[in-house]
């Protein structure tokens, strides 16, 4: 105890004070200042562990967001071209919607044409093949250049009506119907179709025979008695009741 006392008293004489004014002394000081500076080595210490930890979990969340930066460029590139390829495309789509509607305008106005000559030709058909082709001509517009309907519903009745004249104009059609001679008498008759060219009737009573003739406003009948011998034969003919024969008929070319 005496040993403590006598260094305490030393190290008073030393700061230049007596032993029970250490405290406030320059030697606290001393001791306080070095105290702070260990702590404050201790905290930089800690500081410095702490930050080496979160510079460690830094580069490794830099590592994470660069390769998300990468990858969204290349998400972005590659937007870019699809883009690119889009707007391409878009380019050729629209011209090649220009060339369809290019297309479609020759298309219309030839369907427009057509129909006009089809309506034009209807009353020089021959009567039976009028009356069988009615219901597609009453397809065609009465205004074709005004009309508004598809062109595949516009194509259909034409190719029909085609499709049927020409096999009309290939074979001979028999058709029987009446016909009105004198005094407003009606009486049966035969008519033998040659296609487009030439028509011939006889009665069924052999009395009555004819032909027609194609003019200007349609088909027209011409009455001529002589030709039933030949037109009953050729019907006959025709019907199988007789056997094939020579007939001349008259045919009138315009």
């Amino acid at each position: 105890m005496a040993f403590n006392n006598w260094r305490i008293g030393l190290l008073a004489a030393l700061m230049g004070g007596p032993a029970w004014a250490v405290t406030g002394s320059p030697l606290q000081e001393t001791v306080d200042l070095l105290g702070q500076w260990v702590e404050t080595e201790r905290l930089i210490s800690r500081t410095q562990a702490e930050w080496e930890m979160n510079r460690a979990s830094m580069q490794n969340l830099i590592e994470v967001y660069q390769q998300e930066i990468e990858a969204l460029d290349a998400l972005i590139a590659a937007a870019e071209q699809d883009t690119s390829a889009a707007e391409r495309r878009r380019a050729e789509l629209l011209q090649q919607d220009e060339g369809i509607r290019e297309i479609e305008t020759r298309v219309v106005a030839a369907l427009v044409e057509a129909e006009k000559q089809l309506r034009d030709l209807h009353r020089f058909l021959p009567p039976p093949l009028q009356e069988e082709l009615r219901p597609l001509f009453n397809m065609i517009p009465a205004d074709p250049a005004a009309s508004r309907v598809a062109i595949a519903q516009r194509v259909q009745p034409i190719v029909a009506i085609l499709t049927q004249i020409q096999r009309f104009n290939q074979v001979v059609t028999l058709v029987e119907d009446y016909r009105e001679f004198e005094a407003g008498r009606t009486v049966q008759t035969e008519t033998a179709w040659f296609g487009l060219g030439a028509a011939f009737y006889v009665d069924s009573a052999n009395e009555h025979a004819g032909f027609a003739l194609l003019g200007d406003n349609g088909w027209t009948w011409q009455d001529e008695p002589s030709l039933v011998p030949q037109v009953r034969e050729f019907i006959n003919i025709y019907r199988g009741t007789k056997q094939a024969n020579h007939i001349k008929l008259p045919v009138t070319i315009r």
